[in-house]
């Protein structure tokens, strides 16, 4: 399964580590930013015994802790206090910079053209066997290529190499000390300042490895939730419109009971003057929301006429014949009638024209 996941995400990691590009700078600028820079130096120098026989000169290594307010230096390897010493070992700050001694490495600067910049790195390969006195296949080197041409339209390549075997004896110096080296470069370059050429192109830096890690697992992260949120807003919406669409049908279907309840403006007047009777029994809207309550879905009411005595119900449906029962079953209305014969339509539908008279029985007083 994992397998078909990583296949799947293959054409995305392009543009996942470009995003990673771009965010891991400014995750760096919240960074403590402490680490450990180890320096290559000349030891003491030589020194006569009383034999007569000189002690040549061996190298020795700077310790630095370097952090946003800038470095300090703690000492020599051959001299480290052992307070120094345990909080080496301890390994607080993660990061290590083992910078060479200038003379063991090689510093040069080529020009490239502009437009050449995306083949900086096979050009600096093509020049290493003119630049450096080792076989190929016993060297390291990396370059770093500058953000803007110059006058000439050319950009600086800096380029830093070296053996081996160089490497692997500073390494094994720095061993002695519990550290290992998370970057390898010149110590040519200012100690304030991060290593810009990594020897090991980031082989050994598994703090900067952990922190992309990070980095693309939050941004998956934070894609995955916002999908999710996004189906999950997808559904409620569509919940929510159909809900809308039944109560519209609803409304719908209730509009087309009560079609024309308004009348005439005649009729307007005399259902005002039944409304300040105050009387639930005879008021017109008791009357209309009866009406729109007992009548079939299936039937529209093209007139309304609402009279003290009677009223008059016009339209069409498709069960017409069942129309009289059901007014007739309402206790305030009587003597439901067909005032007209009932026609059929062309669409399927029955028109219908009924008088009903107001009240429980025929003749019965109004109240």
């Amino acid at each position: 399964m994992s397998g078909i996941v990583s296949r799947l995400g293959q054409p995305a990691r392009p543009l996942l580590s470009a995003f990673v590009n771009a965010v891991e700078p400014v995750v760096m600028a919240f960074a403590p930013g402490k680490r450990w820079v180890v320096v290559e130096v000349s030891g003491d120098p030589s020194v006569t015994t009383e034999a007569g026989h000189v002690t040549p000169s061996v190298d020795d290594l700077a310790f630095y802790r370097v952090s946003r307010r800038g470095a300090v230096f703690l000492g020599h390897g051959s001299s480290l206090s052992d307070p120094v010493r345990r909080d080496v070992r301890s390994r607080k700050i993660a990061e290590t910079e083992l910078r060479l001694k200038a003379e063991r490495v090689v510093t040069t600067q080529l020009k490239v053209p502009a437009e050449a910049s995306g083949f900086a790195a096979e050009i600096v390969a093509s020049r290493l066997d003119r630049l450096t006195p080792w076989r190929a296949d016993r060297l390291l080197h990396g370059f770093h290529l500058a953000s803007k041409p110059g006058g000439d339209g050319q950009l600086t390549v800096e380029v830093v190499a070296t053996s081996r075997e160089i490497v692997a004896a500073g390494i094994a110096r720095l061993a002695a000390f519990g550290l290992v080296p998370s970057r390898v470069g010149s110590a040519g370059q200012p100690i304030e300042e991060r290593l810009r050429i990594d020897l090991l192109k980031g082989e050994n830096d598994t703090l900067r490895k952990s922190r992309r890690r990070w980095i693309a697992a939050g941004t998956l992260t934070v894609l995955a939730l916002t999908f999710a949120g996004f189906l999950a807003s997808t559904v409620a919406l569509s919940m929510s419109t159909s809900e809308v669409a039944d109560a519209q049908a609803a409304l719908d279907a209730t509009r087309r009971k009560t079609v024309g309840a308004s009348g005439s403006g005649g009729i307007r007047e005399r259902e005002a003057a039944m409304l300040e009777a105050k009387t639930p029994d005879r008021a017109s809207f008791v009357l209309i929301d009866r009406l729109a309550t007992i009548l079939p879905v299936t039937t529209s009411l093209d007139e309304l006429d609402i009279l003290p005595q009677s009223l008059r119900l016009a339209g069409t449906s498709t069960e017409a014949s069942s129309l009289i029962a059901i007014i007739e079953a309402e206790p305030a209305l009587s003597q439901a009638s067909f005032a007209t014969p009932v026609t059929r339509q062309e669409d399927g539908r029955d028109r219908f024209d009924i008088s009903v008279i107001r009240g429980a029985t025929a003749g019965a007083p109004a109240p």
